[in-house]
């Protein structure tokens, strides 16, 4: 029959004081001992729970060289789970074997989560925020491990899970958990493209959304989804915010400018001599280079040129501007031209009449 030993396996986290076996964390080195019969030998064998040995390589003996302690590099290569220490005893005193002794070891990794009191599981924010990922202040170091931060808070604008390693203040043991990130994106929110109204035109601007519960606008104190911008000689900045359900909020700005029919600028000279200023005859014309371009409004705008003999010299049906050229591509004298300009604004269609000369 075997000698059996009392043997009483007893480990030691060398740099956190434990004095029982529960569990290690992945990445950590710990030391194992056990006490047995004086002089006596000792083997060892770890393995994992579905039988897989745990590699010498990963662990080395140490202390009186007799096998009664290890110390283990608990490899980031080793799953979460439970290992099982078998320790042999050999007796040269006795000259035999005791019984094996099995201890199993909770070997604690990411894909093992054990939750933390009283944090919370997720953090939401709005686009363009920080979400601030905190398991507590009951820890007594914190191993962050998306960049190894051992920040107690761990700051992000990125959605996600973030996995922590914690060592409890209590006990010294270890645990991983994971707090997620979550992300809300801004309402969507967009008055449209800068504008001008003529004459008595007006302008239904709507950001109607079904997620927003609050409008906020520079011309009204209630919470509506749409006003509406009337023609006004002084130039109008009109200005939404909104906040949705998850309480993001965005804003836009639109410019309103106002112009009448007697605004729509049409040059009476130009000067096509090649020196690049005034080359060309442009409809409608600017009075400055801010002035808005009416001809963004204008639809289906055809224009013709006459000479003073009633013959069409050039005509366009695009924005397309005049250099002084005849239909056949030749320069045409300095003159008097006389023109006639259709154009069509919100459906309905003007037309104006007047003359222009070449100076060359």
């Amino acid at each position: 029959m075997a000698l059996v030993l009392g043997i009483t396996l007893t480990a030691v986290m060398q740099s956190r004081g434990q004095i029982d076996l529960p569990m290690a964390c992945v990445g950590s080195t710990e030391s194992y001992w056990v006490k047995g019969t004086s002089g006596s030998l000792f083997t060892w064998k770890i393995t994992y729970e579905d039988g897989t040995i745990v590699p010498a390589s990963l662990y080395s003996f140490i202390g009186s060289g007799r096998g009664d302690s290890i110390k283990i590099n608990w490899d980031a290569s080793l799953k979460g789970g439970i290992y099982t220490f078998e320790v042999v005893e050999f007796s040269p005193i006795c000259g035999g074997f005791g019984a094996p002794y099995t201890q199993d070891i909770i070997l604690n990794s990411p894909s093992i989560n054990i939750s933390f009191d009283g944090a919370r599981p997720d953090v939401a924010v709005c686009f363009g925020n920080v979400a601030a990922l905190d398991p507590g202040a009951n820890y007594y170091s914190y191993l962050w491990l998306k960049d190894n931060s051992t920040n107690q808070i761990y700051y992000t604008g990125e959605a996600g899970t973030y996995k922590v390693e914690l060592v409890s203040k209590v006990d010294q043991s270890c645990s991983y958990d994971s707090i997620k990130a979550v992300i809300h994106p801004l309402p969507n929110v967009w008055l449209g493209n800068d504008t001008v109204l003529f004459s008595n035109q007006s302008l239904l601007l709507d950001v109607f959304d079904p997620k927003i519960q609050t409008y906020q606008w520079s011309t009204t104190l209630d919470n509506v989804s749409s006003v509406t911008a009337y023609y006004n000689k002084n130039p109008q900045t009109i200005w939404v915010k909104v906040i949705d359900e998850n309480s993001c909020e965005n804003s836009d700005t639109i410019l309103i400018t106002s112009s009448s029919f007697s605004d729509i600028r049409i040059p009476a000279v130009f000067t096509p001599n090649g020196d690049e200023i005034n080359d060309k005859w442009i409809f409608p014309g600017k009075t400055k280079s801010s002035d808005p371009d009416l001809n963004l409004y204008l639809s289906e705008v055809e224009v013709k040129v006459f000479n003073r003999w009633g013959k069409l010299v050039w005509q366009t049906t695009n924005d397309e501007a005049w250099d002084g050229r005849d239909l056949n591509g030749k320069q045409l004298p300095m003159d008097s031209y006389h023109y006639i300009i259709k154009f069509k604004l919100e459906g309905k269609t003007y037309m104006k009449k007047g003359s222009v000369t070449i100076v060359r």
